[in-house]
């Protein structure tokens, strides 16, 4: 039986004992994954991820990193559709918050993750 624990910025959750998730919240976590990982950085799966250095090269490029984080999130079969994608102004960190308006196999979400 497939085990999909609860990670809180990288670290499992524990509350007595190990949180498990599932449905939205397990799509959710999914998608913040995709969105946190570095295109080239998993030896097995190198397509997987942003290309967040070419973002970078770009000058985050509000055009580049839609197009970057719809082919990333396109791998993800939870997701019917992409409704929209917001993309703010990189903050003084260089730090960029993307909220998402998705369609997926249990309804509509919005999600938002800060990469």
């Amino acid at each position: 039986m497939p085990w999909d624990f609860k990670f809180i910025d990288g670290d499992v959750v524990i509350d007595k004992q190990i949180n498990i998730v599932d449905g939205i919240d397990k799509a959710k976590q999914d998608i913040e994954h995709i969105l946190k990982c570095i295109k080239g950085t998993d030896a097995f799966h190198p397509d997987f991820g942003v290309d967040w250095m070419k973002i970078k090269q770009s000058g985050y490029s509000r055009t580049l990193i839609e197009h970057e984080i719809r082919k990333a999130l396109s791998k993800y079969d939870k997701i019917k559709s992409i409704d929209k994608i917001e993309i703010s102004e990189p903050d003084a960190d260089r730090k960029v918050k993307i909220r998402l308006f998705l369609t997926l196999d249990d309804g509509k979400i919005v999600s938002e993750v800060v990469v």
